[in-house]
């Protein structure tokens, strides 16, 4: 019985081999090579690299505003490059509440005992970093630089960084003493890390308060060497993405002639700075102006619009200075508007001359211009000899601006007024 199982067994195992050879025997070749080609393992790729060549670590490719081969690289705050932390959610204001209760509720967040290092801490410090930027522009209340300043303290007390910012300003425009820009500086090393661009816009404006008029008896040059390393800071402030930077170089360009360059900056700077984006449209316009004008004529100067201009006269030099003194449709500018008085003196222009000797008739007690008799002199009219100075008619309304302060783009847009612009 065994024997004949296991002979059994042996004949169903030949017939099942004898079935499956000739069912390959009989399998198409075509059939074959695509099963073959179906089970075949993929070629080893070789590891993929990139042709382009390898940037060294932190070389950062030169941004379009830095100045090719320039070897002035004054750098007394260096840019972190590092973003601060993530800002906490603010409240928004309540449209049914009046702009008393608004500044209530953010003062009772703010004026909270939070446990240190918690989100409620970061709440109540960038809290108080609001409070001190309404009360600095007047937004939902009135305009209190003292208590500005306090709730910047606040902010600082509680390790929000941007309070130091509040602070410093403070101590460059004076809210409750006289400025004292030299003192803001401590405030922007711990700045620095938070917002590397505003600290660096900061230290050029210190520079700029600092620095005296040119024009004056000095003798020094029109383009000295510190004016170089303020404009080198004003670019790397602009680079680490200040918005009043940008605001700020597309108004020297404007200065300079650089219509396109500052339309640019304007345009860069338009969706945080309200100043940067009025300033791109009256730009536009005043170029678009100045096409119309030399299609009609060769002659520059004439109107408000921008043209290119040539040789000019006494008079126009004279015309030209008033424009910079008074901030008439150009940024005012005191030391190009003293040039250009001293150019209008020397080809005979009386009422230049008379200028001039106004200017240095109240020297500053250092010797140097004294900017608030060139402030009331912009508004007086010299052009008659002999005469008594009369305020003349005040300029265009329509002029290039700054925002009221450097720190108005940081008012979240549920927070701000029409406050926006000023002339500072």
């Amino acid at each position: 019985m065994h024997k004949h199982s296991v002979a059994h067994a042996l004949q169903h195992g030949s017939m099942a081999l004898c079935l499956s050879t000739l069912a390959w025997i009989a399998c198409p070749a075509g059939a074959v090579q695509a099963a073959a080609r179906a089970v075949a393992p993929a070629p080893i790729q070789s590891p993929h690299v990139s042709e382009a060549p390898v940037q060294p670590a932190g070389m950062a490719q030169p941004s379009a505003i830095q100045p090719a081969g320039s070897s002035v690289r004054p750098q007394p705050i260096k840019p972190a490059g590092t973003p601060g932390t993530a800002a906490p959610k603010l409240m928004e204001p309540d449209e049914n509440d009046t702009d008393a209760e608004r500044i209530r509720k953010l003062q009772s967040v703010a004026s909270g005992n939070p446990k240190r290092g918690s989100a409620a801490e970061r709440t109540a410090g960038r809290t108080a970093w609001l409070l001190g930027l309404l009360y600095l522009h007047g937004e939902h209340a009135p305009v209190d630089r003292t208590l500005a300043r306090r709730w910047f303290e606040r902010a600082k007390t509680l390790n929000e960084p941007l309070g130091n910012a509040g602070l410093a300003w403070c101590e460059i425009d004076g809210c409750n003493g006289p400025p004292a820009p030299a003192a803001a500086r401590p405030y922007l090393s711990p700045l620095q890390k938070a917002d590397s661009g505003l600290a660096l816009y900061l230290e050029w404006r210190i520079l700029e308060r600092l620095a005296p008029v040119q024009g004056s008896n000095t003798g020094q040059p029109l383009h000295s060497d510190p004016d170089v390393q303020r404009m080198q800071l004003l670019r790397q402030a602009a680079q680490a993405g200040n918005a009043s930077a940008f605001n700020e170089l597309g108004l020297a360009n404007v200065t300079a002639s650089r219509y396109d360059l500052a339309l640019q900056q304007f345009n860069t700077a338009a969706a945080r700075s309200p100043a940067a984006a009025s300033n791109a449209r009256l730009l536009r316009l005043r170029m678009d102006q100045g096409e119309s004008a030399r299609g009609g004529s060769g002659s520059g100067g004439g109107g408000n619009g921008i043209t290119a201009t040539g040789n000019k006269s006494p008079e126009e030099w004279f015309a030209q200075a008033r424009r910079y003194h008074r901030g008439d449709g150009v940024p005012s500018n005191y030391a190009e508007a003293i040039r250009l008085y001293q150019l209008a003196a020397a080809a005979g222009n009386p009422s230049a001359r008379r200028m001039l000797e106004l200017i240095y008739s109240r020297p500053a007690p250092g010797g140097s211009v004294n900017i608030a008799w060139m402030r009331q002199l912009a508004s007086m009219d010299v052009t008659a000899e002999g005469a008594i100075l009369n305020f003349s008619s005040p300029p265009t309304p329509q002029l290039f601006v700054r925002d009221v302060t450097p720190l108005y783009e940081f008012i979240p847009n549920e927070w701000r007024k029409d406050r926006s612009l000023g002339q500072r």
